[in-house]
Parts: structure tokens; sequence; C-alpha cells
């Protein structure tokens, strides 16, 4: 036998990694430097507005509020003679910062130097205010580029640029609605309703001498506000709010009644009531009206309306059911009303031929009925605030089938007034499947049969017998004429 012995390719590998082991444990030891080991810095840059206004825009003639975030958070090791710069585009002009800029090189690009950037430090933020040029285009944009660098590559250098956006508007205020509760509030005979309406100067200059309009309905009575009207002329009244800075808002809450000579009948025709709303301003001593907002309103009942559904899951055909089956019954109930439905219980009656098999949750107590021989389960549901809902799944287990079919209902009550009492019960009705080959069976006797000689005669229509007798006619009248004309000659 002949020994092996280590080839020239398996001795150089050895010897490669040998060094390399070397070389890694000459690295371990030697003082402390991230970067030998591949450790770097991450610089991130962001730029985004701030201020009041925190919207990327900016107006003709204005001034804008921006930050430049730069942070090391990503990085791994330090960064050392960091530089930010920041440039600004054609049509911003720079008019301060904080901290200010080491430099300010062609009259655009800004230029802040940090000496050392901890690894995993807090972000530095420089605030900065630019101004947009007079000349500006209202829908035009601007680009604002930043970047940071240091001696140390970056380790990810999609991180150290940014860009940001801003949007060039007109100048000026600009009133706006921003909301109002009075939509989603009822409105009912019984009781007053009380209502806030919001508005805000969204634009860039002040809003001086703001003021909010409001026309109530002739069916509605005004009671107060906060703050109270300044003025009022009929259903007409003038809310005063003196001036709004750019982003600032303002609310007026007000509290109201239904005409109790009008309200009946306004329910019961359903008849819309009409809000309005105006948002004006003085501006070159004359009153502007910036926005306006009419909401609609419905007189509506005052109440619960305690609802219920009955769906089924696992039934083979819609509406069929047969013996030994497990169907399983989806009770959903809600109120639907303006006010809290209390003490609200659901019930499930089974016709003959049904049982409940279990139920989640299980129900709250059972009993015999001899409308319901299936039985009545009930669950005590408690109350239910105002667009409130559950559901309940009860797997109902088919004993035999009627041929009127299996009756399976729901109910559910609740106290109080049910201002729609229409849909507190939800019924099914299950028949069994049809015997097999009923529908092949109807198929046939409905299709034409073919008949013999003996019967055609018999289905032949009369027009063609008619005919027929036609033409015996017409062969006789030509068979005289043939004979009389043979005898004249």
């Amino acid at each position: 036998m002949i020994a092996s012995t280590p080839t020239l390719w398996t001795r150089l590998t050895l010897a490669a990694v040998a060094s390399a082991l070397v070389l890694l444990l000459i690295l371990m030891a030697a003082p402390g430097n991230a970067n030998a080991l591949g450790q770097k810095p991450d610089l991130t840059v962001i730029v985004f507005a701030s201020g009041s206004d925190p919207r990327p825009v900016v107006a003709p003639g204005l001034q804008t509020d921006l930050i430049v975030s730069v942070s090391n958070m990503r990085g791994d090791a330090d960064a050392h003679k960091v530089v930010l710069s920041t440039t600004l585009p054609k049509g911003l002009k720079f008019v301060s910062s904080d901290p200010p800029p080491a430099k300010i090189e062609s009259g655009n690009r800004l230029i802040w130097e940090v000496s050392v950037f901890p690894a995993k430090a807090l972000p530095r933020l420089f605030d900065v205010i630019i101004e947009g040029d007079p000349h500006l285009a209202p829908g035009s944009q601007v680009e604002i580029s930043a970047d940071a660098t240091s001696d140390e590559k970056n380790a990810d250098s999609k991180y150290n640029h940014d860009t940001y956006t801003l949007f060039v508007q007109q100048a000026g205020p600009a009133l706006v609605f921003t909301g109002s509760n009075l939509d989603s509030l009822p409105l009912t005979p019984d009781s007053p309703v009380t209502f806030m309406v919001e508005l805000k100067n969204a634009g860039n200059l002040p809003a001086t001498g703001t003021s909010m309009k409001m026309g109530l309905p002739s069916a509605v009575k005004f009671d107060k506000a906060d703050p109270p009207p300044d003025s009022s002329s009929g259903q007409d009244f003038t809310f005063k709010l003196g001036d709004l800075a750019r982003d600032e808002t303002r609310s007026v809450t007000v509290t109201i009644e239904l005409d109790p000579q009008q309200a009946y009948d306004l329910q019961q025709s359903g008849q819309l009531l009409s809000f309005d709303f105006e948002a004006s301003r003085i501006a070159f001593g004359k009153e502007i009206t910036d926005s306006h907002f009419q909401p609609t309103k419905r007189v509506e009942a005052a109440g619960q309306n305690a609802a219920v559904w009955l769906t089924v899951e696992g039934a083979k055909e819609p509406g069929e059911v047969s013996p030994r089956d497990d169907v399983t019954c989806v009770i959903t109930y809600a109120n639907l009303g303006n006010q809290p439905a209390h003490k609200a219980v659901v019930t499930l009656n089974l016709g003959a031929g049904l049982a409940t098999a279990r139920s989640d949750p299980r129900p709250s107590g059972t009993l015999a009925d001899d409308a319901y021989p299936g039985g009545v389960s009930h669950w005590d549901i408690g109350d239910l605030d105002i667009g409130q809902s559950g559901s309940i799944r009860s797997i109902v287990h088919v004993t035999s089938v009627d041929d009127d079919g299996a009756l399976v209902n729901a109910s559910i009550t609740a106290d109080g007034i049910d201002t729609d009492t229409s849909n507190n019960t939800a019924s099914l009705l299950w028949h069994s499947p049809l015997p097999p080959g009923t529908l092949k069976s109807m198929r046939r006797t409905s299709a034409v049969e073919p008949v013999g000689e003996s019967e055609e005669a018999s289905v032949r229509p009369a027009s063609h017998r008619l005919r027929h007798l036609f033409e015996l006619i017409l062969l006789i009248v030509v068979v005289l004429i043939i004979v009389r004309a043979r005898r004249n000659a």
C-alpha cells in the first residue's frame, strides 16, 4: 500500500487559512479601532417643514420654517469631520438658521461642520428659515436637497442624502370649515341637541376680523352658544371670532331644540332641515366669504331600535335540510336607534323536527312552547349602546321535516320605545330535498312524445283538413268541366 501525501493545493490552502487566523488575532489584539474591523458610520439626513404650519408649502414673499436633521444612530462607528450641506433652489432665499452655517457657498449652499458625530447618537437638528421669491408662480414646485459626509465612507450611501419638495401656494389667509358633529347627532323632538362647528385658517397669512354666520331652519329654536352670538336677526346668528393666525382654529358650540308644534309633522313627512354656515374675514376694508357649509338633518323619533337578522351556514342547498343534518344558525343583533336599548333579550324559536345541539354563547335559559315544539332558547344581552351589535351561533339538529317545512324564528326585545318594530323578528323555513329523479321525470312528462299513425289524424291541425277538402272539390269541378266539354263536341 502506498501512503497518501498532501498535494500542493492542499498545503497552500492550509497555509492561507493559518495566515488568516494569525492576521485576525493581530487585529483583535490591536488597540481599539472600530473602522479596522469594518465598522463604519451611517449618517442619515432628513429635511422637513416645521413651525406652526408643518405642511410642505411656501408662498411668494413669505417665510417658511424647515428642519434639517442629521444622525448617526444607524452607524457602528464615530463619524469624523462631518460636513452637512443644504442647497436651496432658485426661488428660495436663506434668512437665518440655528445654529448658523459655518459658511455659505454660491449664495444658496449652506454648510455646517461637526468635528465628531458619535455612533448611536441622537439626531442633531438645524432650524432653517427661508423665504419665497415674490415672483414664485403659485402651483409650481421647488426642491431642497441636503447631504452629509465624513472622513469615513458611509455604511449605506442612500441615507446620507435627502430631498424635500415644497409646493408654491397663493399668499393670503383662507378660512375653511374643518369639522362638525351635527351630522352624527340625532335631531329628536324630546330633547335639545348640542353640536360643535370648527373652522381654521388654512392659509399662509393671518386672517383678520373673522366671523361665522349661522342660519337655522324655521322649525329649529336657538337655545344658547359658546361663545354667544354677537348679533342675530330672526334665524340668522353672527359670531365674531377675531383674528386667526396661520393654522389657528376656532370652534363654536351651539344648543338648539325643535319647535314642538312642527316636530311631529316633520317626523312623519321625513322632510330635510337645512342648516347654513359661512366663514368670512375682513380684507381691504371689505368682508370676504371664504367657505360655506350647509348640512341637512332629518327629524328622528327618539328611542332604541333593536334589530335582528338570521342567516344559515352549513346547508347543502339553500332552504333545504334533511334528517340528521346539523345546520349552524347565526343570529346577528344590533341597536340601530338613537338611544341605548336596555335589557335586550334575543330569542330563538324552533319548529317541529328541530332541536338545539349547542350554542355560543350558551343561552340564558330554555323553555317549552306548544307553538314551537323544537324548544325556545333565550339570551339576556343586557344593554346595547347606540350602534352596538353582536352575534350568536347556534347549531340546530334536524330530526325530521314536515311537509309544511321546518320553521326557525329569531326575535329581539328591549325596554323603552322601539322606533322600528319591523326588524324585531327574522324567520327561515326549511324544506326537505325533492326525491331523487323528481326533476328528471318532470322533464320527461313535459317533453313532446312521438305519435303513431292512428293518432296522427287526430292531432292534425284543422287547416290541413280544410285544404284537402278544397282540393277534392276543385278536382270534381275540373272533371265536370271536361265531361261537359266532350258532350258539346
